[in-house]
């Protein structure tokens, strides 16, 4: 860390704050202030590069060299830290091994942004919220575009597959439950691979979510059960269901099912669909239902 801090100028002390204090702006205003205030003044930065010089008194005459770093390598290292002083000073700290910092340099150690899905001015959580949108209406060209976006700006491959596990369930759910056993796979995937083989697993997933069936009945259902709970229906256990009851019915008994109470009162929350592999489901059911005890 000394060699970072020698290279910024920037004293330890003032990032110990919680980092999700430290707006991405203020740390870019830091960082430019202490990095110009240890540039040398008798070479000011040229052809679009910032120049840093390592000040630390007793390092070694390797150390004593000037440093440059691209413009572009620049913005990165503050736009990719989130407001984090010391992931940005950790970063800094191996990028000073070499004279010449540039972006591919930066990306190769710092793959996707730390800032995971909003950046300072929302452009991330818009992009991924239109991603889930057009996914969720079936639209696989706007779909791809908007991953397409998370990934040019460097966009969290494990946080975007995250999303699409979400929407797995919450907008495919058993109208095709395969959705969830790919995105399932996606998400442990990226995390293995990274950039930029991550982009082609993300594609097949993205593709293969906006061409499912859609159905939120999983969503819908869970949210109306928890809401009655909420408002007070908050029912004894039937009894013929407590542990060791004598007047349980066991189902294999009877061909697989028996007519018995579950609940102390009649409730419904899961609405039947024909969407997918749900009309298979609720097929299932009936003929489940129909068994002779």
């Amino acid at each position: 860390m000394t060699k970072a801090l020698g290279i910024l100028g920037f004293d330890i002390a003032k990032s110990s704050q919680n980092p999700s204090q430290n707006s991405n702006e203020d740390s870019s205003q830091d960082f430019s202030e202490k990095s110009q205030s240890s540039l040398p003044q008798n070479n000011p930065p040229q052809n679009n590069t910032q120049s840093s010089q390592d000040s630390n008194a007793d390092s070694s005459p390797k150390d004593n060299i000037d440093r440059t770093i691209t413009k572009e390598a620049f913005d990165y290292l503050i736009s990719s830290s989130a407001g984090d002083a010391r992931a940005m000073l950790n970063l800094l700290e191996v990028l000073a091994l070499s004279p010449h910092i540039t972006l591919q340099s930066a990306k190769s150690l710092r793959p996707f942004s730390l800032n995971d899905g909003a950046s300072e001015d929302d452009t991330h959580y818009n992009l991924a919220s239109a991603l889930i949108k057009s996914i969720r209406g079936s639209d696989v060209d706007a779909s791809i575009y908007y991953l397409a976006r998370l990934i040019a700006g460097g966009e969290n491959p494990e946080f975007i597959a995250r999303r699409l596990v979400i929407l797995a369930s919450e907008d495919i759910g058993n109208a095709n439950p395969n959705a969830l056993n790919l995105a399932t796979s996606t998400l442990l995937a990226v995390g293995k691979i990274g950039y930029p083989e991550a982009r082609i697993i993300l594609s097949q997933c993205v593709i293969f979510l906006a061409s499912c069936p859609k159905s939120n009945t999983a969503y819908t259902a869970i949210d109306l059960a928890i809401k009655a709970i909420n408002d007070g229906e908050v029912l004894p256990i039937a009894p013929n269901i407590l542990p060791h009851a004598k007047s349980y019915k066991y189902p294999h008994n009877f061909g697989g099912w028996v007519a018995q109470k579950y609940l102390t009162k009649d409730l419904h929350f899961v609405e039947s669909t024909q969407k997918g592999f749900e009309k298979t489901l609720n097929e299932w059911l009936e003929k489940i239902k129909q068994t002779k005890d």
